[in-house]
């Protein structure tokens, strides 16, 4: 890695951690939710190894490998791991545009078997924004809906669809 990628992998290590802190404080709020939050790590990619045995699971994406990769090609990268207890029930990634004006939400993977009552949009949808204003982006973006319930979940919060794209924004 040369020192250009640390550099910034460390200074946007810092930004995603802080918005990380201000995520739990906001989660601490409301109690009936009973999330904490914290960026990726070994512990959550252990976990999120047992989704790939769940008949609910809709997707099949290899969080391990793909995280690391993510995060190598993208040190600016937003990333979320959603906990109830010591249970994984989210993971998250995406990265801004290339000129930075938008904030990607390019993966975000609910564990297929948490209880029904955790909810792990809104929290993501907190820490994507609270990371796209640190970055100055004037948009988020949610890449790839999976399918027609996906989208129109996401369009109750104000998203709106590009069919060509095949994302869906929110100003901010």
């Amino acid at each position: 890695m040369q020192a250009t990628h640390w550099d910034a992998e460390n200074r946007y290590s810092k930004l995603r951690q802080a918005v990380i802190d201000e995520v739990n404080k906001e989660l601490a709020i409301d109690k009936r939710q009973r999330v904490k939050a914290s960026l990726i790590n070994h512990s959550a990619l252990k976990q999120s190894e047992s989704w790939k045995l769940s008949p609910n699971r809709m997707v099949d994406w290899d969080w391990v490998e793909g995280y690391n990769t993510f995060k190598y090609r993208n040190p600016k990268r937003f990333e979320l791991a959603l906990w109830h207890g010591k249970s994984l029930v989210s993971l998250s990634l995406g990265r801004p545009t290339y000129r930075g004006s938008k904030m990607r939400l390019d993966f975000l993977e609910g564990n297929p078997d948490k209880p029904k009552d955790v909810k792990v949009f809104e929290p993501n949808l907190i820490a994507l924004i609270a990371y796209a204003d640190i970055l100055d982006a004037d948009e988020v973006r949610l890449m790839n809906p999976i399918n027609d319930i996906v989208r129109s979940y996401y369009e109750k919060f104000g998203f709106q669809y590009v069919t060509k794209g095949d994302y869906l924004f929110l100003r901010l």
